[in-house]
């Protein structure tokens, strides 16, 4: 058996992963190839003061990822290390001439006034590049190098009456050297580009998409009178599942095409030829994502018919005691026991109404199935011919597809049957817009006022017509794209033609497994305060939040633009507490604290402490001091503070754990390889146990949960090697290893005391601060949407401004929950020394949650948009004061949720439901509608009959109202199990529920 799992374990770590092992190899030779240097006595005296600074290069700008984002680091690295090169020699030469001035008797003068030269020159340029290196994510990686400069040039001969420019330029072109090595490997062996990756994940979207339209047509679309799988809640959730992970490949799709976008690229069509074709497969996206939630929900909704239905037909008579004892059983039924709110909710509804009316929503999803399992066959269909043309004019690899005239291979038999027959995408369209037609008919036949839960057949039937409709586009915009170059011709370099400080803020995602991809948040996205005019965006000015992002950009621009058309809001005033102050001295200091507040400044505060005090030794006043730092390699513990120092205490004790575990790893590792070497004198086995003990580490770094380890052992290997095989300071070999565990113990107990003492950042504190505004802000967006609907004049400028604002605040909204998913990652991490476990599947919860009311609430602002001027004046604006009541509570309630997670307060005892408002409202409207649908409908032509029915749109607008509100309970009830909830223990025991 153990032989079994060990073949298992090796097809596991092999099979699959040609891409990882491809790149583990690239960067094994690269990282070789900088050791062999260090190890040729030849050559090693030529690589300056710090040989080991070779094969570091290697390391810190290895080939793992795309040749075009390499270059750019290698252009980046030149000049974050030309400017701390020529500030370091500036500060040396004066340390000089003072220590001259010294030894020429100059009375007067302090005689450490060289380490208070370099002191103070050390801790600006480390500040500094700090500070650059969290305002501008793309300089993340290029600061490293920049930081070793002052490291080794102002800790060591600053005491020399002479100077010497080749000592500081002994510390630049060897980091040079090993980043042109692994530039050259890179270029040589399987280079990469972003475009490559970005065009991969856009086939992927492509294909998730395909699955999905297959396996609703193929599993849950029968040809029986089932229709939709009546209480076969596994197909509603495997499709729940699938619909996750299209939207897992869309936001890896779109990380991708920003990589690209900001890149050197090597490919057959410029990034950003791709822009209009990258939103339509967004479109896509998001109507798939409530084509899936719709179905989901239905698929649930007939399973509770049909357990309501058993149970009233088993135990009608019996007494309630009874009832409860067998709702109690129901909730244990197997495949019952995990249903969520809208299980509950469906079940309140049908007890208390008729159930008849229920039922009938089996009959209206079976009466357009026909249509709907054509139009799926169709879209399929034309899903894969855009793949089949796109793969052969290669702007999307040749993956999945085959050839011109065939379909994919997982594609059903019955699929495939039923493709010969396909129809065009604008009959498919013609035949399911028809289906309103169908619907009228059958409500008008029966003489039923709609019911919510007819409102999802009405949701499905929108979300696939929007899919069809971006369909077209889809096809429009991939030949738009396919027309810009020709067949069959070569590919070309392209360059990114943007800003260069846009493009200094745009981070790279290629971050090559030295951080958590997790962390790319806290580098692309500052965390600091924002205060701005009430009218304009309404948020808490004490709250953390993310800095300005291109949606804000795009938005304050918006804003610009409607100032300029329809006047400007200059008359309105701020918050007595944001009230900026009148005199210039007031604004002074406010941008003086708003700059000491920002994110980047205190970063650079704390990183430049932490190294002033480790380095402290080499400025002491005390004779013989600074000799002894450096003969013990007092950098050490610089360059393992710069490498654990991070934005949150979190991780930066992560990595502190990391490095210490790792550097005992690596200082071993390196230890064995000059043991068995004998130091210097069998250079060919200490190359060959390098190689033979890089390859895991590397795997470390690039294929595990865990970069930092291999990453961290990586680099102290190759200290340990460096300094162990040239043996400059006559030290033991042994001597290395322990002094290099030792200052990085010291390193990582300095930051995490500073990091905790100055401005503590907890990624846990910053993602419940950001739910909480999240939170606060959707319950704003709800209230904006629901004053579309009650405007009955759309070319208004209320209209037309609020549909603005609440089209950009939607993406900053999806941008926040994105943020906010990231920072949770994060806090899974952070200790928690005096409570239990984070609960980070609750949060998690929320998260879930509240993506899904964002979905719902662009949901209804697209339906909204077409809904027509005489259903407005016929069954919305009647019902304004009641959509008003509803906003207002529902805004009333995130509130209340934001309020209570934000400041970690217990809920009330009751919260301001907005289930009893929103079923008034809708009520009285499908009444409207029962009313006026005769007379509103004889408004319209035949040939608009056949085209679209207006009212329909306020149906599934309805829906996003239904499905707001339970979401936002279901929120309400994890956070009451967060934060808890006050109980009146004097109250009856069903205070709460009633």
């Amino acid at each position: 058996m153990s032989w079994i799992k060990l073949v298992q374990w090796t097809k596991s770590l092999f099979l699959g992963k040609k891409e990882l092992w491809k790149k583990i190899i690239k960067c094994t030779v690269a990282y070789e190839i900088g050791i062999i240097l260090v190890l040729i006595p030849e050559v090693s005296p030529h690589l300056g003061a710090v040989p080991y600074l070779l094969p570091l290069g290697t390391l810190f700008f290895n080939p793992s990822g795309t040749t075009g984002n390499q270059c750019i680091e290698m252009i980046l690295n030149i000049g974050m290390m030309i400017i701390p090169v020529i500030w370091s020699a500036i500060v040396a030469y004066l340390c000089t001439l003072y220590n001259r001035a010294l030894l020429n008797g100059h009375k007067g003068l302090y005689s450490n006034g060289a380490g208070v030269i370099a002191g103070i020159g050390f801790g600006i340029s480390m500040m500094g590049i700090a500070y650059y290196r969290l305002k501008y994510p793309r300089l993340y990686i290029p600061a490293l190098q920049g930081f070793t400069i002052p490291m080794f040039a102002l800790t060591k001969g600053i005491y020399n009456t002479s100077f010497n420019i080749i000592s500081i330029v002994d510390i630049f072109y060897p980091i040079i050297m090993g980043g042109a090595l692994a530039l050259l490997t890179n270029i040589f062996l399987w280079p990469a580009t972003a475009s490559k990756s970005f065009e991969t994940s856009l086939e992927d979207v492509l294909c998730s998409i395909s699955q999905i339209l297959d396996f609703v047509h193929t599993d849950m679309l029968k040809n029986d009178d089932a229709g939709i799988m009546a209480g076969d809640l596994e197909l509603a959730r495997k499709l729940s599942t699938m619909s996750a992970k299209l939207q897992a490949d869309m936001t890896k799709m779109n990380k991708a095409w920003s990589e690209a976008k900001y890149e050197v690229v090597v490919s057959h069509f410029y990034p950003r030829w791709y822009k209009a074709t990258v939103h339509s497969v967004e479109a896509l996206c998001q109507s798939m994502l409530g084509f899936s939630l719709a179905i989901e929900k239905e698929a649930r909704i007939m399973l509770d018919i049909r357990i309501s239905r058993q149970l009233e037909e088993s135990y009608r008579g019996i007494s309630n005691e009874k009832v409860t004892e067998h709702d109690t059983l129901r909730q244990r039924q197997p495949g019952v026991n995990n249903l969520d709110v809208y299980s509950t909710h469906t079940v309140n509804l049908i007890s208390a109404s008729n159930p008849i009316k229920y039922l009938h929503i089996i009959h209206l999803q079976n009466l357009i199935q026909p249509e709907l399992k054509q139009f799926l066959r169709t879209c399929r269909k034309i899903m894969e011919d855009i793949r089949v043309k796109m793969a052969d004019r290669k702007a999307i690899p040749r993956k999945r597809t085959q050839s011109k005239n065939s379909l994919s291979t997982h594609t059903s038999p019955e699929f495939l049957q039923g493709a010969e027959s396909s129809c065009s995408l604008d009959k498919a369209l013609g035949d399911i817009k028809a289906t309103y037609t169908l619907l009228h008919h059958e409500f008008k036949d029966r003489s039923m006022t709609p019911m919510e839960e007819h409102y999802l057949v009405y949701t499905i039937v929108f979300t696939l017509i929007e899919f069809g409709k971006e369909m077209e586009n889809l096809e429009m915009f991939v030949d738009e794209l396919l027309r810009r170059r020709e067949p069959r011709s070569w590919a070309r370099l392209f360059f990114p033609r943007v800003p260069l400080k846009k493009w200094l803020s745009k981070g790279g995602n290629d971050n090559k497994g030295e951080h958590d991809p997790s962390e790319q948040t806290l580098f692309s996205k500052e965390v600091e305060r924002v205060e701005t005019r009430p009218g304009l965006r309404s948020q808490a000015s004490g709250v953390s939040k993310p800095r300005e992002t291109s949606s804000s950009i795009n938005r304050s621009r918006s804003y610009s633009s409607m100032e300029t058309d329809y006047g400007n809001f200059t008359d309105e005033e701020y918050p007595l507490q944001n009230a900026p102050g009148r005199h210039a001295w007031n604004r002074w200091l406010r941008s003086v604290f708003d700059f000491l507040q920002s994110g980047p400044t205190r970063y650079a505060i704390k990183f430049g402490l932490v190294t002033e005090i480790l380095a402290f030794m080499a400025w002491l006043p005390i004779p013989g001091v600074n000799g002894l730092y450096n003969e013990n390699h007092g950098q050490w513990a610089l360059l393992s503070a710069m490498v654990v120092f991070n934005y949150t205490v979190g991780s930066t004790m992560q990595q502190c754990f990391y490095r210490i575990v790792a550097t005992i790893l690596g200082a071993v590792c390196g230890y064995i390889a000059l043991l068995a070497g004998n130091r210097n004198e069998n250079p060919y086995v200490v190359a060959v146990l390098v190689l033979v003990f890089q390859i895991p580490l590397w795997y470390f770094l690039l294929g595990s949960t865990y970069p930092r380890i291999g990453f961290i052992s990586l680099l102290t290997m190759s200290v340990i090697v460096s300094t162990g095989y040239s043996n400059n300071t006559n030290e033991s070999l042994f001597d290395p290893v322990w002094k290099r565990t030792a200052t990085s113990i010291v390193a990582v107990l300095v930051a995490m005391i500073i990091d905790n003492l100055f401005w503590p950042v907890w990624a846990r504190e910053v993602m419940r601060k950001q739910l909480a505004s999240l939170l606060n802000d959707t319950g704003i967006q709800y209230s904006k949407v629901a004053s579309l609907v009650c405007q009955e004049n759309t070319s208004s400028y209320r209209y037309q401004s609020t549909l603005a604002d609440t089209t950009i605040q939607s993406k900053l909204l999806w941008t926040q929950l994105q943020s906010a998913r990231e920072m949770l990652q994060l806090s899974c991490t952070e200790p928690r020394i005096s409570k239990a476990p984070f609960p980070i599947e609750s949060y998690q919860k929320i998260i879930e949650h509240e993506q899904k009311i964002l979905y719902w609430i662009s949901h209804m602002i697209r339906a909204q948009k077409l809904i027509g001027p005489e259903v407005r004046k016929g069954i919305m604006n009647p019902m304004n004061p009641h959509r008003k009541i509803l906003a207002s509570i529902v805004h009333l309630y995130l509130f209340t949720l934001s309020g209570s997670l934000g400041t970690k307060s217990a809920l009330p005892a009751s919260l301001p439901s907005a289930e009893e408002a929103r079923r008034k409202l809708q009520q009285r409207q499908a009444e409207l509608w029962k009313e006026q649908y005769d007379t509103l409908y004889s408004m319209h032509t035949p040939e608009a009959h056949n085209e679209c029915d207006m009212m329909v749109y306020w149906h599934t607008y309805a829906a996003g109202s239904v499905e707001v509100v339970m979401e936002q309970e279901a929120i309400g009830s994890v956070v009451a199990k967060l934060m808890g909830q006050h109980i009146f223990r004097a109250a009856t025991k069903d205070w709460i529920e009633t």
